[in-house]
């Protein structure tokens, strides 16, 4: 049973018969950490516009992500810290999803909205097709999007650094052209699949019976999800609304 969500990939479940998960608990986990997340971002992008604090604003987004992604570690070589880290990590991505919906609205007005409307119903549509059985959580669907989100990852990674260390960037690849919209467009589409994965993967738990605490687990997973969703339909958007 595996994820292409690297909070996921290296977790084990067993059998706890005295107090299994449940599809529920895992999805009321999921809803929760998500209104947390939501309304932290929200509050701080309202601050953020108001006052018109752009320096808060990159700050919030850095933090919130290197704090996300610390925290997503932990749960990944500790799950059973996943009950204990569950909310920290979600106010973490609180203040990166505000952070960054800032950044994004600065450069281009309304597509924060625009991607939030997308986020939603590309989640709505995907768990209908996972529902529906129209998409199923083969091996081989599994492998394709755990492949191509470890490339996406790394190609994001040497991105990040290259723009710390030599302030360049991956030539064409992050630039408003065809190749960089074609890529935008790619990653928005790995992310919105890989919601299927995070869907069967909660079906599966909770089939094989494991620990109440995967709840917040995959809680954290799906979060992770969104908030990817989001910030590829950002990319995306942003790009396509762009006149430069």
């Amino acid at each position: 049973m595996q994820s292409n969500n690297p909070i996921l990939t290296r977790v084990e479940t067993y059998s706890d018969l005295s107090q299994p998960m449940t599809v529920q608990g895992a999805i009321q986990k999921s809803i929760l950490l998500t209104l947390i997340a939501a309304a932290v971002g929200l509050s701080l992008f309202v601050y953020c516009l108001l006052s018109m604090n752009v320096s808060l604003a990159y700050g919030a987004a850095l933090v919130g992500a290197i704090g996300g992604f610390v925290l997503a570690l932990v749960t990944t070589f500790k799950p059973n810290t996943a009950r204990t880290l569950a909310i920290p990590y979600a106010l973490f991505e609180g203040a990166f999803l505000g952070g960054i919906s800032m950044i994004f609205q600065m450069k281009y007005p309304g597509v924060p909205v625009k991607a939030l409307l997308a986020t939603f119903i590309t989640t709505l549509v995907m768990f209908g097709l996972y529902r529906a059985g129209i998409i199923r959580a083969t091996e081989k669907f599994k492998s394709v999007i755990i492949s191509a989100s470890i490339a996406i990852g790394l190609v994001f990674i040497v991105q990040f650094i290259m723009s710390l260390a030599f302030s360049s960037s991956i030539p064409y690849v992050f630039e408003n052209n065809w190749l960089g919209i074609g890529f935008a467009a790619f990653v928005a589409i790995i992310a919105s699949l890989s919601l299927i994965l995070d869907f069967d993967l909660i079906e599966s738990a909770a089939a094989q019976q494991a620990p109440k605490a995967m709840e917040w687990l995959c809680g954290i997973a799906l979060l992770a999800t969104l908030v990817w969703m989001y910030f590829s339909f950002l990319r995306l958007l942003g790009f396509l609304g762009s006149d430069d």
